[in-house]
């Protein structure tokens, strides 16, 4: 980093370097972005999907999940394959509640459900 005082005559040039480094950086934000938004609408195959998820259930567990509907799927002709943001939305939905969590829901619940049969 420079720690001179710019003069005016240098102003220019100064920002003609400043300008040509913030397009250098939009450039490589926007490829970043991009590559984020490829990676979110992959595809997996039943055995990617399995490498995936957190606890790596057997692709038998899979199947029963898919004849269940309880995973979001698609069919390409016989098989089955997988769209990573629709996983990833699935995988928060079902994400486990905290005790604090189920402990609020219940007093909530109490509070709003006072005893019936009670006089």
């Amino acid at each position: 980093m420079c720690t001179t005082v710019p003069t005016f005559d240098a102003m220019p040039q100064i920002m003609a370097n400043i300008l040509e480094k913030l397009e250098t950086l939009e450039q490589k934000f926007d490829a970043l972005q991009s590559n984020n938004k490829v990676e979110e609408d992959a595809w997996f195959s039943l055995q990617d999907l399995c490498k995936y998820l957190p606890n790596h259930p057997a692709e038998q567990t899979v199947y029963g999940w898919t004849s269940n509907h309880t995973i979001p799927f698609h069919k390409n002709g016989k098989s089955i394959i997988f769209r990573k943001s629709e996983i990833d939305a699935w995988l928060m939905q079902n994400s486990s509640k905290s005790v604090k969590d189920i402990y609020d829901e219940a007093r909530e619940y109490v509070a709003n459900n006072p005893k019936r049969g009670r006089k």
